[in-house]
């Protein structure tokens, strides 16, 4: 899955004044809920301090949520008054005062990323409003590169042989404590060792803190682990990055204090020092990156006539779904948020088509469900768009997948995706069968991956599916590119019966975010600042 680490930062305003006894401020605190995947019940997560007497509280600390782009993420903010002394972990013993909710990433994708939502359904008098920050946990993805060298170490080891130098670095911890992040091989028989060049991700080096202080230790190696000090020098990695290859002195606090006229213990130099950038997803979401939509539904005759119930183009109404809708709506329904327009280009494949005269066309394998490439607004469009369809086409067959995968290729090269023009493209396809035209499939692949352009395969009814798992396991190489891709993504349908749509939006958009990332580096667009 998906996953970054977002920081929540909670304020209020005008939060009402308690009671009639009381005219004073409340002394509130914020409790935040999200659904449970497995339950589907709201749970909560995250409990803020409570600050006495003010009706404007702005809560330092941050709340730390899993940002999962493949689900719906509902977030409820509760915010309550504290009653005298007693403790905050279980809410109902305090009055609430308002609650309000927001989606995760509709925050993400909102200017500055803020969100301000009144707050109702507090007991007494209500009022007031609840404003939320969302701030992407420093890019973690980011790697540190650098080659460590030694010169002049102090030998630990007698007359006889050299120390044998390794490398620790810790970095520090908010009470002033270190916490070891990495090591490096020892280097035998050496006081003037050099190690390989080596790549660290920022995550463990310094939590993506260019400025956080680190320790370098040098330790004399001894085979039962009690390494002799040799030395150390505190450094950040801003440090290392404006002082590239200049030598550190490598200090022994002991003998700073006792031995006089010492003045270091050899030094330590970082060089080749540079950080290899890895943007996140969410830096392009917030930078204005776009994600668009294209539907297409398998019209073959397999799928049985539409006035059959027992066929997968069944429409019954009354709020069930048939399988088309349901895919539908779990894909549609998360990729909503990112697309700004809204408007989707709808196909439809594998049928025969009534044209404007009355006469019946021959089998068509991408057609516009509305004439003339009309695209339609909303998951509600694209629902309608499909129901409106059954009536004007004859299923018909075989099943080709390629004339659809180069269509949905065309539309998203002419996204003209850049720089200053970010836009990417998921292509859902809906069927319920084995592919006739595999190769002609490749084809259109090993085109389709030089564009922005991920494909989702929704297998529905009980075939084997074998192709279309085929096609989930290919890696297409590019052509003149030593980088391969692999852009298609196979879900059946009823592996997710009676898990509820979330689940399979889930499952379906998992790998979105590496396949953008992955053609935003293989074009080396970088994300925008933020909006």
């Amino acid at each position: 899955h998906f996953h970054e680490k977002v920081d929540l930062y909670i304020s209020a305003r005008g939060l009402p004044t308690e009671g009639i006894l009381r005219k004073s401020a409340p002394t509130p605190f914020a409790v935040l809920y999200t659904k449970d995947l497995k339950t589907d019940q709201f749970v909560k997560f995250a409990t803020t301090s409570a600050l006495k007497d003010t009706s404007n509280p702005d809560w330092i600390a941050s709340v730390v949520v899993d940002y999962i782009f493949e689900i719906t993420q509902e977030i409820i903010v509760k915010v309550y008054d504290q009653e005298e002394q007693r403790p905050l972990n279980d809410e109902t013993k305090h009055t609430l005062l308002g609650e309000c909710s927001f989606f995760l990433a509709s925050l993400m994708c909102s200017n500055s990323q803020k969100f301000e939502c009144n707050l109702t359904g507090g007991s007494g008098k209500s009022g007031g409003v609840v404003l939320v920050r969302g701030e992407s946990q420093t890019n973690s993805r980011d790697v540190f590169c650098v080659t460590f060298s030694g010169h002049k170490l102090a030998n630990k080891e007698g007359f006889f042989s050299s120390s044998d130098p390794f490398l620790v670095i810790s970095r520090i911890n908010e009470d002033g404590s270190w916490t070891q992040v990495w090591k490096n091989n020892k280097i035998d028989n050496s006081l003037n060792p050099c190690w390989s060049a080596t790549r660290i991700p920022m995550s463990t080096l310094c939590n993506g803190d260019r400025m956080r202080p680190l320790k370098i230790e040098v330790f004399d190696f001894e085979k039962s682990g009690k390494h002799h000090f040799m030395g150390q020098t505190e450094t950040s990695v801003d440090s290392m990055i404006r002082n590239n290859g200049v030598a550190m002195f490598l200090l022994e606090p002991e003998l700073v204090k006792s031995k006089k006229g010492y003045t270091n213990s050899g030094t330590l130099c970082a060089s080749n020092v540079m950080l290899e950038s890895h943007p996140t997803f969410t830096d392009f979401v917030t930078g204005g990156c776009e994600i668009s939509l294209m539907v297409a539904i398998d019209f073959t005759a397999s799928n049985g006539s539409p006035s059959d119930p027992s066929s997968l183009h069944f429409v019954q109404g009354g709020g069930a779904y048939n399988p088309y809708q349901q895919a539908i709506l779990a894909v549609g329904n998360v990729l909503e948020t990112y697309d700004t327009d809204k408007q989707y280009p709808v196909y439809g494949f594998g049928a025969k088509v009534m044209q404007p005269n009355g006469e019946v066309s021959m089998v068509q394998h991408c057609f516009p469900v509305y004439g003339g490439g009309l695209e339609v607004r909303g998951v509600d469009g694209i629902l309608k768009a499909y129901h409106d369809c059954l009536s004007h086409v004859t299923l018909s067959g075989p099943t080709l997948l390629a004339p659809l995968i180069t269509s949905a290729a065309n539309i998203a090269a002419g996204y003209n995706t850049s720089q200053g023009k970010q836009k990417y493209g998921v292509l859902l396809i809906i069927t319920d069968g084995e592919i006739n035209d595999m190769e002609a499939t490749k084809q259109a692949l090993a085109l389709a991956v030089q564009q922005p352009l991920s494909i989702i395969i929704v297998g529905v009814g009980s075939a084997e599916f074998t192709s279309m798992k085929v096609l989930d396991r290919l890696v297409v190489t590019l052509p003149n590119a030593p980088i391969q891709r692999d852009i298609v993504q196979f879900v059946e349908i009823n592996q997710f019966a009676g898990k509820g749509p979330h689940v399979l939006g889930a499952a379906v958009l998992a790998q979105i975010p590496d396949q953008l990332l992955e053609y935003m580096a293989m074009k080396h667009i970088k994300p925008n600042p933020k909006k």
